[in-house]
């Protein structure tokens, strides 16, 4: 299958496979989903099973959150203006070394997706273009986004292919540029630490 390197707008998509070291840091929910009624059928829509299983038929949003079994992967087909948000919600993606956002499509059909990143899920800004057959890894230096980033946007761009649109498959934040959110119930308990101590030296004074 043919791949290609791309560099569109202000933002830089390299090509490349995800290791299998790098199965951390998948988005955790979906906050927004649009479809624009280019498709077939009514969204959502894609695929399950891979490429050799049932499309398009109905599936939830939920499909492009968490790691899939290669070859038997569910996607949501976003055609021309349909788009979908999904959120990081026990970490953040900084601009580590290198590449930083994976986002993985399926199906060589010639599809693409404008990819934008947000911190509060208001204000987004582009980073790139993603490619359709292929992992498409995206760097924040490449746009000079230095904010955490907790949203990643996904806007198809045509309807092209068996299950019309980009079927994006999981968006994925790489290791060295994740950064755990401590759960309430841990900052809570250092906080009482931190008391504690501070009174515990009070006594001693």
């Amino acid at each position: 299958m043919k791949k290609f390197l791309a560099g569109i707008g202000c933002g830089i998509a390299a090509l490349f496979s995800a290791p299998a070291s790098a199965l951390v840091g998948y988005a955790d929910e979906v906050t927004a989903y649009f479809d624009s009624g280019a498709g077939p059928m009514v969204g959502p829509y894609g695929g399950l099973n891979g490429i050799s299983g049932l499309f398009p038929v109905s599936v939830p949003t939920s499909v492009v959150l968490g790691s899939d079994t290669p070859g038997d992967e569910t996607f949501l087909s976003l055609p021309t203006n349909s788009f979908v948000t999904v959120r990081f919600t026990d970490e953040v993606i900084l601009d580590g070394a290198g590449n930083d956002i994976f986002i993985q499509e399926i199906g060589a059909n010639g599809e693409r997706a404008n990819v934008f990143v947000s911190t509060d899920g208001i204000l987004f800004t582009f980073l790139g273009l993603a490619q359709d057959d292929v992992t498409t890894a995206f760097d924040l230096s490449s746009i000079g986004f230095t904010d955490p980033v907790s949203y990643v946007k996904i806007l198809g761009l045509d309807s092209l292919g068996g299950s019309p649109g980009f079927d994006v498959v999981n968006v994925q934040g790489l290791p060295g540029s994740v950064k755990p959110i401590p759960e309430p119930g841990m900052v809570l308990l250092l906080t009482l630490g931190l008391f504690g101590l501070a009174a515990l030296r009070r006594s001693r004074d």
